[in-house]
């Protein structure tokens, strides 16, 4: 193959691998949203319910989301290639 075709193939491959990651990210954002709002909903119940029993499992479920909305911002800095808070 010439060189050219090898170097346009090289730039789909690389374009497709960020297609990838774009995608990846957006269906991350989509996630976080809604487990944000979750944990609105749950604080909110957490804040009227004078239960303690409700309330324990309200925190758990709060303690879950929290972790796992943790995970996926961490995961998005990591696909747009900021970590640890910093651009280059």
């Amino acid at each position: 193959m010439k060189t050219k075709k090898l170097l346009s193939r090289l730039r789909d491959f690389l374009n497709a691998e960020r297609s990838e990651q774009e995608k990846e990210m957006d269906s991350i954002r989509l996630v976080l949203r809604e487990l944000r709002e979750k944990q609105r909903k749950f604080q909110a119940k957490l804040d009227e319910n004078p239960n303690r029993d409700d309330r324990e499992e309200i925190e758990g479920k709060l303690r879950a989301i929290r972790a796992q909305r943790q995970k996926g911002v961490e995961r998005l800095r990591v696909l747009s290639g900021r970590q640890d808070g910093f651009q280059d």
